[in-house]
């Protein structure tokens, strides 16, 4: 059967909530690392997080994230058949974008490393572990899902137990950038300094205004609640001038991964044509426009399928 390339292209804001070197990787609260978990937060847990629901969000998203507009969650922009727009798989449009499995002990996917074990964190050579991507719009049935194995020789033996690097070296990115134009226009961040003076800013009217409101009540537990918000709006200035340029430069830094997809694949739901799962399924995407201290960032993508429109 002849075939044309349908491209799935995603892009959204994901959150990793991960501890960072010289931190182990399961640190759960930051230690000596420049990302921190702060005491009314969840847990460090490194879970790469492509979409985010309210409550979660309510614990674990920090001012002024709530107050910036920005929607938490990929999704699937527009689509693509043989280069050209295409609306006939029209009911993938506006289709939610997963990153399903855990990385044992961790209880999602990650950006795999474990402090250099596998790859090189200096280098942002980070495997994405697992891969098991879904594309899912609820509202019309249409779903998609794809694994790639590491090895595929032994699909269940861990990341960090692959001596040869040869065979996780496909999934390495392909391609590392700071100062990247292509982040600055997802995120609308054109002067990396002035974005993080602006924070600290921010946090320093949020210390005076709180301090103000602890001065003037006379509730013990509020009084109690209000002081630990001050510090830890202290904190995070400290982080910000102790480590400076290593979080500064992430804002505008973008690592990207190319692969063809070697696992299993499936389609569900009426596309508009027929997507054939026997044949091979590209994704290309990179990450980037890492806040260190929102711990939120970009993505971009696309998952190319070989497609035939309905006549």
């Amino acid at each position: 059967m002849s075939y044309g390339r349908l491209d799935i292209n995603f892009e959204g804001y994901f959150m990793c909530r991960l501890a960072t070197d010289p931190d182990p990787t399961n640190e759960e609260r930051g230690m000596s690392g420049y990302t921190m978990a702060l005491a009314f937060e969840d847990p460090l847990d490194q879970v790469i997080r492509l979409q985010a629901d309210a409550e979660w969000l309510r614990h674990n998203a920090r001012a002024p994230l709530p107050d910036m507009k920005i929607t938490v969650g990929v999704s699937v922009r527009s689509l693509q058949f043989q280069g050209a727009l295409y609306d006939g798989a029209r009911s993938l449009l506006g289709a939610k974008v997963y990153l399903d499995g855990r990385d044992f002990p961790l209880p999602g996917p990650t950006f795999e490393s474990r402090n250099s074990t596998v790859g090189s964190d200096d280098s942002f050579a980070f495997v994405v572990n697992p891969f098991n991507l879904r594309v899912e719009q609820a509202e019309t049935g249409a779903k998609l899902t794809a694994t790639d194995y590491v090895d595929p020789a032994d699909p269940k033996l861990p990341l960090w137990r692959v001596n040869d690097p040869g065979i996780y070296g496909r999934r390495l990115p392909t391609c590392a950038s700071l100062g990247d134009t292509e982040v600055m226009e997802a995120i609308n961040v054109f002067d990396a300094f002035g974005y993080f003076r602006d924070r600290k800013r921010y946090l320093e009217k949020l210390i005076r205004d709180t301090t103000a409101a602890r001065d003037a009540s006379d509730a013990p537990a509020k009084r109690s609640q209000m002081e630990a918000r001050i510090e830890s709006y202290k904190s995070r200035i400290y982080q910000l001038d102790y480590w400076g340029d290593r979080v500064i430069n992430k804002i505008q830094t973008k690592v990207g991964w190319e692969f063809v997809i070697n696992g299993p694949q499936a389609v569900e739901g009426d596309l508009g044509g027929t997507i054939d799962p026997t044949q091979p399924w590209g994704v290309n995407f990179w990450f980037g426009g890492w806040d260190g201290d929102l711990l939120l960032g970009y993505m971009r993508g696309t998952l190319s399928v070989p497609f035939t429109p309905a006549a």
